[in-house]
C-alpha cells in the first residue's frame, strides 16, 4: 500500500518533478538545462578573472595588447549580461531559473507533505525500530528508513513553517521559501543587468531612452551577487524542494591544460601555476555560498 494517500496529487507531483529535473541536466534532451548555462556563466567569468590577474602580473604580456583587451572586456559584459537575462527570463517556452521557481511556486499545492515525505516510497510516519536486534545483521541498518522520514519531516517543518505537533499530511510549503529566494535575486544587480542587455546589447536604445542611472559597466562584486543568488536558489529546488541527489559541484573542474601549457617536464610555468592558484582560491570562495544553504533560506 503507498504511504501517499492522494494518489492522484502524487502522480501529478511526479509529472511535474520529471519536468522540473530534466531542466537542469545536461544531456536530457534540452539544449539549454539550467546547469550548461551556469557553467557557461560561471567559467566565462572566472577566466575572464584569472587573465585580468595575469595582465596585472605581466604587463609585457601579449593579453595586454590593446586588441587583446578590447576582445576580452567586450566578451566578458556581453556573456555575463546575456547569462543573465537568460536565467531570469519569465517567458513560458524557455529554460530559466525564473520560470522554474514560478512554475513551482503555481504547483505548491502538489508538494504537500505527505507527497514530499513518501513521493519515492520513503515511509511517511514508521516506528522506531525496537534496539535489540539478535542474531545476522541486516545490511541496511534498521534504522535508516526512520531516519531518512524523519529528517524529511523535519525539514519540511522548516519549509512550511509547522511545529512537529501540528503535522497534516496536507501541509504545504510556505511562501516565504519563495519571498527568500525572490529576495536574494532581487537585491542582486541582476535588474541593472537585464536593462544593459536592453539598452546596449540586444537593443539599440536611443539617448533619450536610457536613463543616465544605467552605467556601461559592471563590477566583480555584482556579478558574484548574481551568481551567488543564482546558485543559493537553484540549490535550494533540487538538494531541499525536490530532494533530487543531483550532486553538481558549484565550480565545474577543468583539466591541467585549461591554462595553457603548464608544465615543463620539472616544473609549472609561472604564469600557468599563477592561474591555476587564482582559479582554485575562487572556486574555494564560490564553493561556500552553499555550504549553511538551510541556514541563509530559513533564517
Amino acid at each position: 500500500m503507498s504511504e501517499v494517500i492522494d494518489q492522484d496529487r502524487l502522480a501529478r507531483y511526479r509529472e511535474k518533478r520529471a519536468k522540473w529535473l530534466s531542466w537542469y541536466k545536461k544531456g536530457e534532451g534540452e539544449p539549454n538545462s539550467l546547469q550548461d548555462q551556469w557553467f557557461a556563466m560561471l567559467l566565462s567569468e572566472m577566466s575572464f578573472r584569472v587573465v585580468q590577474e595575469e595582465r596585472a602580473e605581466d604587463p609585457t604580456s601579449m593579453l595586454n595588447v590593446p586588441v587583446v583587451v578590447h576582445l576580452l572586456n567586450s566578451g566578458y559584459v556581453s556573456s555575463q549580461v546575456l547569462a543573465t537575462r537568460r536565467l531570469f527570463d519569465s517567458r513560458n517556452d524557455v529554460i530559466s531559473l525564473r520560470r522554474l521557481i514560478d512554475d513551482i511556486r503555481e504547483n505548491r499545492d502538489l508538494i504537500t507533505r505527505e507527497v514530499y515525505v513518501s513521493f519515492d516510497g520513503t515511509a511517511y510516519a514508521p516506528e522506531l525500530p525496537a534496539l535489540g536486534i539478535s542474531g545476522l545483521q541486516p545490511a541496511e541498518s534498521p534504522f535508516s528508513k526512520w531516519i531518512k522520514s524523519q529528517n524529511r519531516q523535519e525539514l519540511f517543518d522548516k519549509l512550511s513553517k509547522v511545529l512537529p505537533e501540528n503535522r497534516t499530511r496536507d501541509d504545504k510549503i510556505h511562501e516565504s521559501v519563495f519571498s527568500k529566494m525572490d529576495n536574494w535575486i532581487n537585491s542582486s544587480a541582476a535588474s541593472k543587468f537585464k536593462n544593459l542587455s536592453h539598452k546596449y546589447l540586444a537593443h539599440a536604445a536611443q539617448q533619450s531612452s536610457i536613463s543616465s542611472a544605467i552605467p556601461k559597466g559592471l563590477s566583480f562584486e555584482e556579478v558574484e551577487g548574481i551568481q551567488k543568488a543564482v546558485m543559493q536558489s537553484m540549490r535550494v529546488i533540487y538538494d531541499i524542494i525536490l530532494s533530487s541527489g543531483i550532486y553538481s559541484e558549484v565550480v565545474p573542474m577543468v583539466s591541467l591544460d585549461f591554462f595553457g601549457k603548464g608544465w615543463n617536464g620539472e616544473s609549472w610555468i609561472d604564469s600557468a601555476a599563477r592561474m591555476k592558484r587564482h582559479w582554485e582560491e575562487m572556486a574555494e570562495e564560490r564553493d561556500r555560498w552553499v555550504m549553511n544553504l538551510e541556514s541563509d533560506l530559513f533564517t
